[in-house]
């Protein structure tokens, strides 16, 4: 038996999980422009196939917390730990460029913006949030 709670933690995961997941073409898009418009950039692979999971997590973790603190400031905390992972991870395989800190400034600007207005809408119209 499924009580409210889990099905709660359902739901938030797979809200989360969804709309990354059809956003997710936006990354694969912008590789393959980069690739296509600049050739003598280094090829830049990022796992983007893990934002659907993180996109999960992050809105169980709010739903959690009942929705504190607001819909905008909860998906640029999130943009910001992304893109310091990303930026992290593409140190480490060396393939980072100072142009990879553009993402501290308009992945929270984007992430902020569907947060505010697909995640939170869509949390409140299922009955996610308290």
């Amino acid at each position: 038996m499924c009580g409210r709670r889990e099905r709660r933690d359902l739901l938030a995961y797979v809200i989360g999980a969804a709309v990354a997941g059809t956003i997710l073409v936006l990354p694969y898009t912008g590789r393959a422009l980069l690739q296509l418009l600049f050739p003598v950039l280094p090829p830049l692979d990022a796992p983007f196939f893990l934002l659907p999971i993180a996109f999960g997590a992050w809105n169980v973790l709010w739903a959690r917390r009942g929705a504190q603190p607001d819909a905008p400031r909860w998906g640029a905390l999130l943009a910001v730990l992304v893109a310091a992972g990303a930026n992290t991870l593409l140190a480490l395989r060396g393939a980072w460029g100072a142009s990879l800190l553009l993402l501290f400034l308009w992945v929270p600007t984007v992430y902020a913006l569907v947060w505010t207005f697909v995640v939170a809408p869509l949390n409140r119209a299922l009955d996610v949030e308290p």
